[in-house]
């Protein structure tokens, strides 16, 4: 390589910028509306009376985010997920700022209605195409790794709230979001880029010299026709009960078991730490085995390790299952995304990836009602841990009949 373009050659790929994006976004949206979920509940029960399951049926909005899945998906394969992530992420911050002026509780399900139209946007969808788009050679790695932004917000978000909740109650805490929410729009408009050129060397450098970046894929209307899309699209429906029903009350589940707060805090850090390690070595593993192994391997450690998870009251058991569980669980938010890429391609991923997500309704719309009424009747969140543990079993058993469709040319490929 000739020295002057040694020299004019960028020290970080671009690629980097461009996937911190989602990694920080997602971060910030499952930080701050999952992991620290469980510390507003007793806030807003003294503030407002609310019961638990009124608080937690407002998880039940993100169902909404998938109803919007396809036309969102849609709409980024013609236009690109800089605006559509963007404007999802105003939305999320629109919803925080207005919470301090909450009266009602149907003010409490509006506002988690607007956030949950932006979760979407702002996290899953631009995810996958980016990561498609600029690393092609390390897909499995690097989806991972973006996909880690979800945990490195578990592990900094709750903290952090723990933190701020005190000095500024309830009401600031909220504002706070809502600043660090409007950042993260600016700076979704200040580095997400789709089009790699041939100065954006440093991933796989015969990638992007001399020529652009073809995406190749199946339409939507052609993965619809294979047997493979219905066994995936049920998996990934399974899997994300982990999102609804559980990860939500993890720290509430251990305080009921009698863990102190502070170690509850500690043990969900530690399950944070976890999952991050997850998505990169599952990531990484899947380019050995494919997505689809690593998926069903996947799953049925998530389902050994939540049954684990109900006796939390002993020390031992905690220190093994919350760990363990937070690895599969942290690796699950890329291998479902990895399986899609691998079976459909990534021209169309926005419009396949959306009516896939659209599923999701189940068990965003289902899991927060479970898991209230798990505890309000009987005390614990015993019964639904055990009936998510099976739902973990049969993602399991669909992806066995999800072998790969076979590759078929794609008719009018165009240039990203």
């Amino acid at each position: 390589m000739p020295i002057k373009e040694r020299i004019r050659r960028p020290k970080i790929y671009r690629g980097w910028w461009v996937i911190s994006a989602p990694f920080l976004a997602s971060a910030l949206s499952v930080g701050a509306g999952q992991y620290g979920f469980g510390l507003f509940i007793e806030p807003l029960e003294d503030a407002f009376g609310w019961n638990r399951s009124q608080i937690s049926a407002s998880l039940s909005f993100t169902a909404v985010g998938s109803l919007i899945a396809p036309f969102l998906g849609r709409v980024m394969d013609r236009h690109g997920a800089k605006y559509i992530m963007a404007g999802s992420m105003g939305l999320i911050a629109i919803s925080y700022l207005l919470r301090p002026l909450m009266t009602e509780l149907w003010h409490w399900y509006a506002l988690s209605l607007i956030q949950y139209l932006g979760y979407t946007g702002g996290t899953i969808l631009p995810a996958g195409r980016l990561v498609g788009i600029w690393f092609q050679r390390t897909r499995g790695r690097v989806m991972g790794f973006t996909a880690m932004g979800a945990n490195f917000g578990g592990l900094v978000m709750p903290p952090l709230l723990g933190l701020i909740l005190p000095i500024l109650m309830w009401e600031g805490s909220y504002l706070v979001l809502a600043v660090l929410s409007g950042a993260m729009m600016l700076y979704t408009l200040a580095f997400v880029n789709e089009h790699p050129n041939s100065a954006d060397t440093g991933e796989d450098e015969s990638m992007t010299r001399n020529s652009p970046v073809i995406l190749t894929g199946w339409t939507l209307q052609e993965a619809m026709r294979s047997k493979a899309f219905y066994a995936i699209t049920l998996a990934v429906m399974m899997g994300t009960f982990t999102y609804a029903a559980i990860l939500p009350q993890i720290i509430t589940h251990l305080t009921d078991q009698g863990v102190s707060v502070r170690t509850a805090s500690v043990a969900l850090s530690v399950f944070a730490i976890c999952g991050m390690t997850g998505k990169l070595l599952m990531g990484f593993l899947s380019e050995r085995i494919t997505a689809r192994y690593a998926l069903m391997i996947n799953f049925t450690g998530q389902a050994v390790f939540l049954i684990l998870m109900t006796w939390a009251a002993s020390p031992v058991v905690m220190w093994i299952s919350v760990p363990l569980y937070g690895y599969f669980n942290g690796a699950f938010g890329a291998l479902f995304q990895l399986v899609v890429q691998n079976a459909f391609g990534i021209r169309h991923y926005g419009s396949i990836m959306g009516s896939i997500n659209l599923t999701t309704m189940v068990s965003f719309g289902i899991g927060p009602i479970l898991a209230g009424a798990s505890f309000d009747l009987t005390g614990s969140y015993t019964v639904v841990f055990v009936i998510v543990a099976v739902l973990f079993l049969i993602g399991a058993l669909s992806m066995t009949q999800a072998g790969m469709p076979e590759h078929r040319p794609v008719r009018g490929e165009v240039s990203a």
